[in-house]
């Protein structure tokens, strides 16, 4: 069967949800970890598969609300209010990783 797909979500509550984590020291703290897992993996097929149980953890702390709104906005159309939403917020993410 194929993969359950996350419900759809608004761009509004794409950004909440992912900027919620940016108010939360302990979910700060994994998202930047997590990020600079995911650059460190890129393409590498081999990497991210030993990744996956550590980018999990990182899921885990971020919350269902973080992981659901990443999907929506990973599953986004390029160019989409989603997408721009999911980019407006990695930026505010991003900006509180040293």
């Amino acid at each position: 069967a194929p993969a359950a797909h996350a419900a759809a979500m608004s761009a509004a509550d794409i950004k909440k949800n992912l900027e919620a984590a940016a108010s939360d020291p302990a979910k700060v703290t994994a998202y930047c970890a997590m990020s600079k897992k995911m650059d460190e993996v890129g393409d590498d097929q081999k990497k991210a598969e030993a990744a996956g149980d550590e980018i999990d953890g990182y899921f885990k702390t971020l919350g269902d609300g973080f992981q659901n709104a990443w999907d929506a906005g990973q599953d986004s159309a390029d160019g989409s209010p989603e997408a721009a939403a999911m980019d407006e917020a990695m930026n505010t993410l991003d900006a509180k990783c040293k």
